[in-house]
């Protein structure tokens, strides 16, 4: 095998494993706000904590992540149904869902129409961050592609639970930076990657945001002037934000990145995930901590199996 096929697996790996690490370290701070977080660890929170969940164990955010992965494998590429399918036999209430997924993923258990079902609770759709948080597999394989392909694709992949435009294209500029982190062969410059960002989806509300996060970086910003700016809450434009500054303010570090955006507290556990899969897909697989590796779930869909599915969608996947 070629070394470039070695470090391109290695990325897809480093991706899938640095979103599960940030979900779990955020996980037992989760909707905390930093100053919390700060009493409880004052050198900032760096190593798993027991959970209701289990110690190391993740939450539906790489849950779904993971279900998304096995739909591209099982279609050869983003099936709206098939998606559908997976997270639906994926669904495991107890990882921490929230109610509008619950009710949601519960209905596509029980048959309902995946083209209906993004409208279920709310006319408009849900513009929470759930359809971001689970994006990097598609992002790996089809984050080179132009907007519309991309679009596309996610919306062919999230459109069961989300349909609000926000929600839309926060997914689709997660998996656009992680395909550019992916394809890079050198450290980026976070400002000429802010400004492809900001270039790709020229008519997206969130462009606005990604100005502000350049002038956040340009300032070298503190988190507490990124939470005051962003919220770090559930909604798209309020958490992705937020993920995108860590990884680029500490783009040399990734570790540092998951723990900078893990604390940055609010929907702690989506920020770190989507903080990790970002700085995974740069820097690949060789950085990750023992401490959170060893620790890492790794039961009948945990670590191993990640790690599995990543190299067999590296394998698929097409330049």
């Amino acid at each position: 095998m070629s070394n470039r096929k070695v470090m391109r697996k290695s990325r897809f790996v480093g991706s899938l494993l640095g979103g599960a690490f940030g979900d779990v370290l955020g996980a037992a701070v989760e909707m905390q706000p930093r100053e919390e977080i700060l009493r409880q660890h004052p050198e900032l929170l760096r190593d798993f904590q027991p959970t209701d969940r289990g110690f190391g164990c993740y939450t539906d955010d790489t849950e779904m992540a993971l279900a998304l992965a096995r739909s591209i494998l099982r279609a050869g590429d983003v099936d709206g149904e098939v998606c559908a399918q997976a997270y639906a036999e994926a669904f495991s209430p107890e990882r921490g869902y929230g109610r509008s997924a619950i009710a949601v993923l519960s209905a596509l258990q029980q048959g309902a129409d995946w083209q209906q079902t993004g409208r279920m609770l709310f006319a408009e759709g849900s513009f929470g961050n759930g359809a971001a948080m689970r994006i990097a597999p598609l992002g790996l394989c089809y984050g080179h592609l132009d907007a519309e392909t991309l679009s596309r694709k996610v919306r062919a992949a999230v459109v069961m639970t989300h349909i609000h435009p926000e929600a839309i294209e926060a997914a689709v500029l997660q998996a656009r930076t992680i395909g550019l982190l992916l394809q890079a062969d050198k450290l980026p410059d976070p400002q000429d990657l802010l400004a492809v960002l900001t270039g790709y989806l020229p008519e997206s509300i969130l462009n606005s945001m990604l100005q502000v996060l350049a002038e956040l970086l340009r300032q070298k910003a503190t988190a507490e002037e990124v939470i005051a700016r962003f919220g770090c809450g559930v909604r798209s434009a309020d958490s992705w934000p937020p993920a995108l500054w860590a990884a680029l303010r500490y783009l040399e570090d990734p570790e540092e990145a998951i723990v900078q955006a893990v604390n940055l507290g609010g929907d702690s556990d989506t920020i770190g995930a989507m903080t990790g899969a970002l700085v995974g897909a740069l820097h690949g697989e060789r950085w990750f901590p023992n401490r959170w590796y060893d620790n890492l779930e790794n039961g009948r869909n945990g670590r191993d199996q990640l790690i599995r599915v990543a190299e067999q969608l590296a394998e698929i996947s097409v330049v």
